[in-house]
C-alpha cells in the first residue's frame, strides 16, 4: 500500500535560513503576522525567498501550530553540525530583506574567538575599528590571530629579496594595529618578492576557532564593510570552518608564505 501521510511540515523548512526562521517566529510569537497564516500575508511580511516551502509548511495552521513547527526546526537545526548558511550583506536593503549586516557578523566573530582567528584579506583602509574587537579578545581571553594579506610586488628587486615584502608588513600592522601587543601573525605570498611575479592575494575570509567561517566579497574597509553593495556567507560549519583553516596553514607548511619579523614577531 503506498502512504498518503504528508511529511512533517517542518521537513519542508530544510532549505529556508535560520534568520527567515527566526523572523517568523518572532513575528508569530508578537503578533505581527496574524494566524492562521496565508501565503498573502506572507508576501505582504516581506517573505520572497523560500515563500513555497514557508507556505506549505505554515499555511491555515493557528498560531501554537506554527510555534511548534518553527521551535522543533529551529531546535534540530541548532544540533546539527551542518546547519543552513546565512545570508550577509552589506548595502542598501528592499523591504523584508532578513539578510545580517557584514560589519555586525564581523564583529560577532571576532568577539567570540578564544583560541585562535584565522584572516585572508586583500585591502585593509584604516581598519583599526574592525579589528578592535579582535584584539579585544586577544586579551581577555588569550586568543591568537593568524593574518593573509595581500602585498604587491615590487617595482624592481630589493636587497634582500624579502625586504619589499617585509617593509609592506611592517606598514600594514602600523596602519592597521595601533593596540600594541598582542600582535597578529602575518603572512603574505612569497612570490611577490619576485618583481616579475604579478599575483594578488583577493581572498576575504575568517575562521573561528575552527568551528565557523565567513567568506565574503567585501574587504575589511569602511567602504567594504558600511556602503558598497557586498555579498557573504556565514557558515556555522566545523567542518567546513576546520578545512578553510587547514588550506590556509597548508601555505605555512608548504613553505609558500613569507611570515613577518615587524614589531618583535619571531620570524
Amino acid at each position: 500500500m503506498v502512504s498518503t501521510t504528508k511529511p512533517a511540515a517542518r521537513s519542508t523548512l530544510t532549505e529556508v535560513s535560520t534568520t527567515t526562521l527566526e523572523r517568523l517566529r518572532d513575528a508569530i510569537d508578537s503578533g505581527k503576522l496574524t494566524t492562521p497564516i496565508s501565503r498573502s500575508g506572507l508576501v505582504s511580511f516581506g517573505i520572497r525567498n523560500q515563500l513555497d516551502a514557508i507556505d506549505a509548511a505554515l499555511t491555515g495552521h493557528p498560531r501554537l501550530a506554527c510555534l511548534s513547527i518553527l521551535d522543533v526546526t529551529l531546535a534540530e537545526r541548532k544540533e546539527n553540525a551542518r546547519p543552513a548558511p546565512e545570508l550577509v550583506w552589506t548595502g542598501p536593503e528592499g523591504h523584508g530583506a532578513t539578510a545580517r549586516d557584514t560589519a555586525v557578523v564581523l564583529r560577532e566573530l571576532f568577539k567570540s574567538a578564544r583560541e585562535h582567528v584565522i584572516l585572508g584579506g586583500c585591502y585593509f583602509t584604516n581598519a583599526k575599528t574592525v579589528l578592535k574587537p579582535l584584539y579585544d579578545a586577544m586579551v581577555e581571553h588569550g586568543a591568537q590571530a593568524t593574518f593573509f594579506v595581500n602585498v604587491a610586488s615590487p617595482d624592481k628587486a630589493t636587497d634582500p629579496p624579502e625586504k619589499h615584502a617585509q617593509d609592506a608588513m611592517a606598514a600594514f600592522l602600523a596602519d592597521n594595529w595601533p593596540f600594541g601587543p598582542p600582535y597578529p601573525t602575518l603572512y603574505c605570498d612569497n612570490r611577490v618578492i619576485d618583481p616579475k611575479h604579478n599575483t594578488l592575494l583577493h581572498a576575504k575570509c575568517v575562521v573561528v576557532d575552527g568551528k565557523r567561517a565567513f567568506v565574503s566579497s567585501a574587504n575589511f574597509t569602511f567602504s567594504g564593510q558600511e556602503r558598497n553593495i557586498e555579498v557573504g556567507v556565514l557558515l556555522d560549519d566545523p567542518i567546513f570552518s576546520r578545512h578553510l583553516a587547514s588550506q590556509w596553514m597548508s601555505l605555512v607548511g608548504a613553505g609558500l608564505t613569507l611570515k613577518s619579523t615587524a614589531l618583535g614577531q619571531v620570524p
